[in-house]
Parts: structure tokens; sequence; C-alpha cells
């Protein structure tokens, strides 16, 4: 989930998104705070409040920045599908795209983070859902060329199901993190493929 090659921002915007991102990784969304995003930036006091007046600005800036890095990581296994594939093929894409995730654990920590507020805040679910309609498009693409059936449940499924791992595997030791993904991956949509 690359969180850099995203829309058009200034450097010091980048600069900005970048340090919110360290800071509600390293101490959840109640530590972000306009003060705290400057000193981990190393900026001058209210220099983030200059660009984001309110939290909810703050937050919803660093949803958007989070969520179009994930679109990004997204498209990329998109344009590298082929139609004709095999399932091996397939699995291994879906699981490059899952682990591809794992090498930037702040932004995925972040994510976590911004999906529980999401829960309590319109605004966030609302800046978060078209990546996470794009992901379910992948997903169900990967699961359509495989020919399983109930596309759209075993997608919702094996979403859930990987967003779950990939959160156990931030727990682990980082050289036992991709294995985990990749082998606890494989066997979860192995599970939906036909027999």
């Amino acid at each position: 989930m690359s969180a850099t090659a995203t829309t058009e921002l200034s450097p010091r915007m980048q600069l900005i998104l970048e340090s919110a991102t360290r800071v509600v990784a390293a101490g959840g969304m109640r530590g972000l705070t306009h003060r705290a995003v400057d000193a981990e930036a190393g900026l001058p006091q209210g220099s983030t409040s200059g660009y984001l007046r309110t939290r909810m600005a703050l937050v919803t800036a660093l949803t958007e920045y989070i969520a179009a890095g994930l679109i990004d990581s997204v498209e990329e296994l998109s344009r590298q599908q082929q139609a004709g594939e095999d399932d091996a093929t397939l699995i291994d894409r879906a699981l490059d795209l899952f682990a591809s995730w794992l090498r930037e654990p702040e932004a995925w920590m972040a994510k976590a983070e911004l999906t529980q507020e999401a829960s309590r805040q319109p605004e966030i679910a609302a800046a978060m859902a078209p990546a996470r309609d794009r992901v379910d498009g992948i997903v169900r693409q990967i699961l359509t060329l495989a020919e399983v059936r109930d596309v759209e449940t075993s997608a919702q499924a094996v979403i859930a199901a990987m967003e779950g791992v990939l959160t156990a595997a931030l727990t682990r030791p980082e050289g036992e993190r991709e294995p985990f993904v990749r082998g606890v991956g494989r066997r979860i949509i192995e599970a939906f493929l036909p027999v």
C-alpha cells in the first residue's frame, strides 16, 4: 500500500501526511494532533493547522492519503492480471498485493486505526469507500477468473479474512510476516476455489 504515489500534493502537504501516518501508527488516533504532526515533521508549531484547520480536516486528509495509496497498489495488480491465468498465478497475484502492504507497516497500522474511526465518523467512512470498493473489485475479478461461485460473498470474506491476517502478521517478528501472510492467505483463498 504505497501511501506516497498518490494525488499531486505539495511537498509540505506530503510531509504533513507522511508524518501524520507515523503519528497514528505510533500512538493511535488519540495521538493525532496538529502539534504532534508538526513535531514529527520537524515543522514550526502551527504549520499543520495552517493547511488543515480542524482535527476532522486532518483525519479526513490522512484517510484520503492512505486510501489513495491503497488504490494505487490495487491498480498495479489489476494492470498485471491477464485472462487465462491459472488459479495458482491468480492466487500469487492476490498474495503479492496483500504482502506488499506489509512493506509499509506504518501505513497499514494507520489504515487499521482509521477503519475503527470510520465506524464512528461517517466522513471518514466516506473517504475510505473508494479504496474499499476498488479492493473489492479486484478481488472479485480474481475470483471471477478462478470461476468461484458466489463471487460477491466470497470476495467480502477473503478481504475481511486477509485484513485480519495482515493485522496478525504485524505482531510477529519482521522476518516471519510475509511467509505468514502468504501461507495463511493461500489457505484462505484456496478455500473458495472450485474443487
